[in-house]
């Protein structure tokens, strides 16, 4: 863990919190080609041509997600997270935590369980990505609401240091 504690987040936290999300927003909105080929592919029968490169596109997008949690998670090892705010109810502080947990777990197992049903056939990855995919959507919309309620009703400063994107 971090040594000192940071007061903000890093120009490179904030462009991955961002990243991550942009590229997760996409393969939420353009999963259509990938469920298509992967239909096929399970019934033994041939893909549109027109899939093939949305499927492609999810799996290279997945990846980076992957990749890029990765990195997301090293650095929060390394250099640490502004402390929170404290001026939530210990329930509050308790679920933002439990969020977070779901939020970091998710964006590695979504990723994983996918590579594993598209590049090894795994039996079960497929579900195992598929229900993941749609909890994870719940994790995002909850933590949406936890920041906006940071910043509105709370009035931290919570929202705007992930906005900002200032050398730290």
């Amino acid at each position: 863990m971090a040594g000192a504690p940071v007061s903000s987040y890093s120009k490179t936290q904030v462009w991955l919190h961002w990243s991550i999300a942009a590229l997760i927003l996409v393969q939420f909105v353009a999963h259509d080609g990938m469920q298509h080929v992967w239909r096929a592919l399970r019934r033994g029968q041939e893909a549109a041509a027109g899939d093939w490169p949305l499927a492609y596109m999810h799996v290279v997008l997945g990846l980076a997600v992957l990749v890029l949690a990765a990195w997301r998670l090293w650095l929060r090892s390394t250099r640490g997270v502004p402390p929170v705010s404290g001026m939530e109810h210990p329930a509050l502080q308790l679920l933002a935590r439990l969020t977070h947990l779901a939020f970091y777990a998710l964006i590695f197992i979504v990723p994983l369980s996918g590579a594993a049903a598209w590049f090894l056939r795994v039996p079960g990855a497929g579900l195992v990505h598929g229900i993941g995919k749609n909890i994870l959507l719940y994790v995002v919309l909850l933590h949406i609401v936890g920041a906006l309620v940071q910043h509105f009703v709370l009035k931290s400063n919570v929202l705007r240091q992930m906005l900002a994107f200032r050398q730290a």
